[in-house]
């Protein structure tokens, strides 16, 4: 039998996307497969959207919530996999990645993540995004694409679950404290998810920099470094937008894909 995967996305007044991020769900054709939404409470038509497709989520709850992590936590804790990925309501499982996951279980291994396409608010494809096979540069980056994550249930039973107080980058919290802790990470160099950009993350750059700078510190980041970083990065976000209009990007960006 194939390993049980569980699937957790969570939303909120999530209309215009969540039923293409179901269809991906269902496009696996896993054959061991838990689907767990965890709604918000939401007023429009999100709630009927999942009805029209009660028969491939497993568990359903609709109910306010302190937050993304809050959401994210009781997405965890209703699952029964022997892996649980999380895929957010604007996002996507790209096509065979459970079979992907599958082929590379491990029962040693900790947490999986691999690559990701990413495509913009209009669905249009822009590039892959690359996870690091080297982590040893993740105190002070956050080189892993969480989209693409996938982490075993007893990891979350042993080391602990995401952090409530983070609003953006409760992420990279997570892994960080996981890598922290030496718990077993694996490189799949598959693409796994399709990413929308537009989310939490870059609607609230300047808490998410700040935040992940006081993890990186949290976890015995160098302060010096870690503000050289900051800095860094906001100065990174000004000349971006012309950099990708002259071919420039970071080694991390596969604009040459077959995608």
């Amino acid at each position: 039998m194939k390993t049980k995967i569980s699937i957790v996305t969570i939303t909120y007044n999530s209309e215009n996307t969540l039923e293409e991020t179901i269809k991906s769900i269902v496009a696996q054709n896993y054959d061991n497969l838990e689907y767990i939404i965890v709604d918000g409470g939401s007023t429009d038509s999100t709630l009927d959207i999942i009805k029209k497709y009660e028969w491939v989520v497993t568990k359903c709850i609709s109910e306010k919530d302190e937050g993304i992590s809050d959401a994210f936590n009781k997405g965890i804790k209703m699952a029964t996999g022997d892996i649980v990925g999380i895929i957010n309501s604007d996002d996507m499982l790209f096509e065979g990645a459970l079979d992907k996951l599958n082929e590379c279980y491990d029962p040693n291994m900790d947490v999986y993540y691999g690559n990701a396409l990413i495509v913009n608010e209009n669905g249009e494809k822009s590039h892959i995004l690359n996870s690091c096979a080297d982590l040893s540069g993740l105190p002070y980056s956050f080189c892993i694409v969480h989209p693409a994550t996938f982490v075993a249930k007893k990891a979350y039973d042993k080391y602990g679950l995401f952090d409530k107080n983070l609003r953006c980058c409760m992420d990279y919290d997570l892994l960080l404290r996981f890598y922290k802790e030496n718990a077993n990470f694996k490189y799949i160099n598959e693409t796994l998810s399709v990413y929308r950009t537009g989310g939490t993350n870059q609607k609230l750059r300047r808490i998410t920099i700040d935040e992940c700078c006081q993890v990186s510190i949290r976890y015995g980041g160098n302060k010096i470094k870690v503000n050289l970083i900051k800095y860094k990065k906001t100065i990174a976000d000004f000349i971006r937008p012309l950099a990708y209009k002259m071919g420039i990007h970071s080694k991390r960006v596969n604009r040459h894909s077959d995608i």
